[in-house]
C-alpha cells in the first residue's frame, strides 16, 4: 500500500469512527463505588442498593432522565439500581471509555430536596474528592477516638449550586447543616467545608 492510499484509508477510517454513535458502545453493566475512590469502602455499611424499579415519585422521574443522558453520552453504569446514600441523595457509579482519549471513572447524584429531585454529574476530578472526604473525615475520626457518623457529615442532602466550566464547582449542604464545596480548577481539585 502506498502512502497516498495508507493517509486516505486512515482518515476514512477516523470519518467512520466519529459517527458511529458512541450509546451504540455503551453498557450496562456498572462499576463499583470503590473503583471511584477507596473512601466509599468506610461507608459501604451505611449505604442500601436499591432496585431502579422501586424507585418512587420525582427520585424515579429524575433516575429515568438521568438513564437517557448517559446513554446519549456513552457511559458505562448499571441502570438496575442505585445506590441509596440517604433518604434525600442516591448515587450511580459511572465510567467513561470514549473512542479516543481516556477513561473516567465518575458519580452520578439524584438529590431530592422539598420534593425536586434533579441529578448532577461530578467529574472524575471531583468524585476522587468526594471519596476522599470520606476518607479523610473516617481516619480522622478514628485517629482521635470520635465516634461521628461520616454518612450524615459527608452525603449531600441539598445541592446549592453546579457550575462547570473553567471552575467547576458543586456545593451542597449535609445533614449536619454544613456547606461543603467541592471545587475544580484545570488540573487541581479541593473541598471546602463551611
Amino acid at each position: 500500500m502506498n502512502r497516498r492510499n495508507f493517509i486516505v484509508s486512515s482518515v476514512m477510517g477516523a470519518g467512520a469512527i466519529s459517527m458511529f454513535p458512541s450509546s451504540a458502545l455503551a453498557s450496562t453493566n456498572g462499576i463499583s463505588l470503590s473503583r471511584i475512590g477507596k473512601g466509599f469502602d468506610r461507608l459501604l455499611h451505611a449505604v442500601e442498593y436499591v432496585s431502579a424499579s422501586h424507585l418512587t415519585g420525582s427520585v424515579a422521574n429524575a433516575h429515568q432522565r438521568l438513564m437517557t443522558t448517559l446513554q446519549n453520552e456513552g457511559y458505562t453504569y448499571n441502570a438496575a439500581r442505585v445506590i441509596k446514600f440517604n433518604s434525600s441523595c442516591y448515587a450511580v457509579p459511572l465510567h467513561k471509555k470514549p473512542i479516543l482519549g481516556f477513561a473516567s471513572n465518575e458519580l452520578a447524584l439524584i438529590v431530592k430536596h422539598n420534593g425536586v429531585s434533579k441529578f448532577y454529574i461530578l467529574n472524575e476530578k471531583l468524585a476522587t474528592e468526594f471519596a476522599g472526604l470520606i476518607e479523610n473525615f473516617s481516619q480522622n475520626s478514628a485517629s482521635h477516638e470520635l465516634n461521628l457518623d461520616a454518612a450524615s457529615f459527608v452525603f449531600p442532602t441539598r445541592v446549592v449550586q453546579q457550575t462547570q466550566g473553567r471552575e467547576t464547582l458543586f456545593v451542597y449542604q449535609n445533614k449536619l447543616n454544613n456547606t461543603i464545596t467541592l471545587k475544580q480548577q484545570r488540573k487541581t481539585a479541593s473541598v471546602v467545608v463551611s
